[in-house]
């Protein structure tokens, strides 16, 4: 079986892919790099949407949902200062290798027929995930294993839509060296939203928060 993350896209992204897919399908004579850009970030919104904004009513503690919507907000601007960084106006051709990323190696079709976005998981990442997973149960919790779940989750998702993407881009070198530092702060406050968030949750709790994050985990046969 292979395993993917992935989550089912707003009705905004998916008019962008669709909107896309028309432009560059019919070879149009308009410029391609502000559908591009739109696509990335409402990409990027939907992400931290998925990943941490539905978050926010799992937590019981109302001063810790103030702490994790701070940590949200810190995320969106890191997010949002990468892609002003690394967007902007481009030839054609230099933009295509943005979109075919975005279209065959960022959806995928799940097994109801549904196009998600999402990549397929390391056999060794997966193990990670259905390990951590498979730690929350309503009779038992391991939150150190769980833990290590999301963080591997986590970086991959930010290895695959930030580092892997930017290789697409035309980048001179300094806008490329942004790459890894702005990774670095997106990835700090992730962390910070699982540090802020796992400590003192109660089982049931824990419990809700695994049941959030299983459907973004497919399993298809190969």
């Amino acid at each position: 079986m292979a395993h993917y993350f992935g989550f089912v896209p707003s009705d905004k992204l998916k008019a962008l892919i669709t909107e896309a897919e028309q432009v560059v399908e019919s070879n149009e004579l308009v410029d391609y790099y502000p559908y591009r850009d739109a696509l990335t970030h409402q990409t990027a919104r939907d992400l931290i949407d998925n990943l941490l904004v539905g978050l926010v009513d799992i937590i019981p503690n109302p001063e810790r949902q103030a702490a994790m919507r701070k940590v949200v907000g810190t995320v969106e601007k890191a997010t949002d200062t990468l892609l002003n960084i690394l967007l902007g106006k481009e030839n054609n051709e230099e933009v295509l290798p943005s979109f075919h990323f975005l279209r065959d190696r960022a959806t995928f079709i799940d097994n109801d027929g549904i196009k998600r976005i999402g990549f397929q998981l390391s056999d060794k990442d997966a193990m990670t995930v259905d390990k951590g997973f498979a730690a929350i149960t309503p009779e038992h919790t391991d939150m150190k294993t769980f833990k290590t779940a999301l963080e591997t989750m986590n970086e991959e998702t930010l290895t695959h839509f930030v580092s892997r993407y930017a290789e697409t881009l035309k980048l001179g070198m300094i806008k490329r060296k942004s790459v890894p530092v702005a990774k670095a702060a997106i990835d700090k406050g992730m962390s910070m939203a699982l540090n802020k968030l796992l400590p003192d949750l109660p089982d049931t709790s824990l419990n809700r928060l695994a049941n959030y994050y299983r459907p973004f985990i497919v399993k298809k046969p190969e």
